[in-house]
């Protein structure tokens, strides 16, 4: 039931797993598996009322809005065990702190570095066989950009290839959907947003419910 909430959420989830900290990232990831078990949760009460043969079309419909309203009552609960406004809490007194100092250009850029140097020597052969699968679906954006932003004569790839990268990562933005595709982001907005998209879903089904109740009445 929830499988658009739940693509959606992967891609918050993707660009945690490569912007936020492994512990941060491990948060969201928390709630994603949240969200997937209330997917679940929700698929098995729907086929089991769609299965029973002692409800008509109504009482389906009725019976299907209250396994929606159960979800939401596990959506309140989830949002509150998750502390997610403390981490956003946390995460801005760290922004405060790294950029009032211009610290975090020169911290991405070391980053960077750092991935260029351990990439050194190696042929681009060598670099796409290791990296290749996830260079060029998106999900490593951190060695994307640090292969983009080499300096020029040191190129890590061919052209050919370097194109394809400028293109992957032009249209990273557009694709992203539901999550700033900035290293500032914390773990607790980005779990607010899965959140937020759960209870927008919740909502529609139970309105569409609502309306199927009435036209069979």
């Amino acid at each position: 039931m929830l499988k658009d909430v739940l693509s959606k959420a992967n891609l918050i989830l993707k660009v945690a797993r490569q912007r936020l900290t492994t512990q941060a990232a491990d948060e969201v990831a928390k709630v994603f598996n949240s969200i997937e078990n209330l997917g679940i949760f929700l698929d098995k009460e729907f086929d089991r009322i769609e299965k029973d043969p002692k409800l008509n079309s109504r009482e389906r419909s009725n019976a299907r809005r209250g396994v929606i309203e159960q979800a939401g009552r596990k959506l309140e609960i989830l949002k509150d065990h998750s502390h997610y406004s403390d981490l956003i809490q946390e995460s801005d007194a760290r922004k405060s702190e790294v950029y009032e100092k211009g610290d975090g250009d020169l911290l991405q850029f070391m980053r960077e570095r750092e991935i260029r140097d351990r990439l050194f020597g190696m042929t681009e052969a060598q670099i796409l066989a290791l990296f290749g699968k996830s260079l060029f679906d998106g999900s490593n954006q951190l060695l994307m950009t640090a292969i983009l932003n080499a300096p020029p004569g040191f190129e890590m790839l061919s052209e050919t290839n370097l194109s394809k990268l400028r293109r992957l990562e032009a249209n990273s933005a557009t694709n992203y959907t539901g999550a700033q595709a900035k290293v500032e982001r914390s773990a607790g907005e980005s779990i607010l947003d899965i959140f937020s998209l759960a209870q927008k879903e919740l909502d529609r089904l139970r309105i569409k419910e609502l309306s199927g109740s009435r036209t069979t009445e």
